[in-house]
């Protein structure tokens, strides 16, 4: 138990990943607290701990005096953005571990300051340019549409519209707006394309390409963009982005000084050239340390919680572990979205579980959830994702179909409210 006796706050007993720390600092012997506003049967983290405080993220003041009076060790959270920064104030006020420096998290999470970056190291990017309120009339003359419009510091697809004209456009600005706490809305030309998801581990200054996922997108509109509903591993386009682009990316990452941590990028594949949009130093919604571990041996999630107490991502040097290509076995991420409704029920959820080579079930709403309307086109519509391992595509296929027909979701009306999913002969 190698953290018996020692004490971790987690902030927000909600957000992805938050369930899986505490799950696993007390797997070692820590005293779990989480904090959050919210009441404990809507904080599931919160239901596992051994202690709740009832303290908003936000109170960053309040949070570090309970923490001394409390003598916590570590403080750490899940995929939140919000928290995340409310983490790095926390740990650099009290000077306990915490793997980014505040340029780094500013370079890899507003999308001016990382566009900027690649673009000096030659990395492709999505051209775009800011509105602001002082040339905001000026600026819009400029605009070839249709375009996307979203908050410079904004995630999980709020905030986002597509605009085809200025009337549109002057209504996607104060959707942004209202999801930027800078104030500041980024404007792209729109692309619909195929996607990636690439991920990066780093250990003591050593960047690693760690893996690579097709994103397969379905049930955007017009208006929309559309969401995830697979991911697949490792990426058919792996080769090529490792022959154009791998060691650019590591330059870039290692110009700002990253030493700890993970990160994963989103890209548009356009024949065999990749242009970033999106990026992250942090843990993913996706959850996908569950296949790292199963098919390479680590866990990012449990390294960066051993960070948190020690200021280590651990004693194993993960370059002996690292493999992008996965051995030759493939996995998968199947993702659920659901429509606008209070879930009453989930179906199928044991009988997925016991299959072989599913490794985890894990939902992202529990019954009685409002997914509200203003979730239509955000990560909010995960209802619930599947993590699968197989031997070759062809078991992967499979096993993906057979999924696919046992998992339903269903209102508190006993209506079926999952949307479209994965067309398999497409993979």
């Amino acid at each position: 138990m190698k953290y018996s006796g020692k004490k971790i706050l987690i902030l927000g007993g909600k957000p992805i990943g938050s369930v899986d720390i505490v799950r696993y600092a007390k797997e070692n012997g820590a005293y779990t607290i989480v904090t959050d506003n919210l009441p404990v049967d809507e904080s599931p983290a919160k239901q596992l701990a051994d202690k709740a405080w009832d303290i908003s993220t936000a109170e960053v003041e309040i949070l570090c005096n309970k923490i001394k009076e409390n003598n916590v060790d570590a403080v750490f959270t899940g995929v939140h953005e919000f928290n995340i920064w409310r983490t790095f104030e926390v740990c650099n006020v009290l000077n306990i571990p915490f793997y980014a420096t505040e340029e780094q998290l500013i370079k890899t999470s507003v999308k001016t300051e990382y566009k900027q970056l690649f673009r000096a190291f030659d990395i492709p990017v999505i051209d775009e340019f800011v509105l602001n309120a002082e040339s905001f009339e000026k600026d819009i003359r400029k605009v070839d549409y249709p375009v996307l419009i979203k908050p410079v510091d904004g995630s999980g697809g709020y905030g986002i519209s597509i605009c085809y004209d200025e009337k549109e456009l002057r209504e996607g600005y104060e959707k942004a707006l209202d999801y930027s706490k800078s104030k500041r809305v980024l404007v792209e030309k729109y692309i619909n394309a195929k996607e990636v998801s690439i991920f990066y581990m780093i250990q003591n200054g050593k960047i690693m390409l760690s893996a690579m996922a097709d994103r397969h997108t379905e049930n955007g509109n017009k208006y929309t963009i559309p969401l995830p509903v697979l991911y697949t591993f490792p990426s058919v386009h792996l080769v090529d982005y490792q022959n154009q682009l791998n060691e650019k990316v590591i330059k870039a990452f290692k110009s700002i000084g990253l030493k700890d941590g993970m990160l994963f990028i989103q890209a548009f594949v356009d024949g065999d050239k990749f242009r970033f949009y999106d990026i992250g130093y942090r843990l993913t919604g996706t959850q996908e340390y569950h296949i790292l571990e199963n098919l390479c041996g680590y866990n990012p999630l449990k390294m960066l919680v051993d960070y948190a107490f020690t200021g280590n991502l651990g004693n194993e040097d993960l370059s002996n572990l690292v493999n992008p290509s996965f051995n030759g076995k493939q996995a998968c991420n199947i993702t659920f979205l659901v429509e606008p409704c209070l879930i009453g029920n989930f179906i199928g959820i044991e009988e997925t579980e016991n299959l072989p080579d599913v490794l985890r079930v894990i939902k992202n709403h529990q019954v009685g959830a409002e997914i509200p309307q203003n979730a239509v086109g955000t990560l909010n519509q995960v209802a619930l994702r599947v993590m699968v391992v197989a031997e070759n595509k062809l078991a992967l296929k499979k096993l993906i179909t057979e999924i696919i027909h046992k998992i339903d979701v269903q209102s508190t009306e006993g209506k079926s409210v999952i949307l479209p999913t994965f067309k398999i002969d497409e993979l």
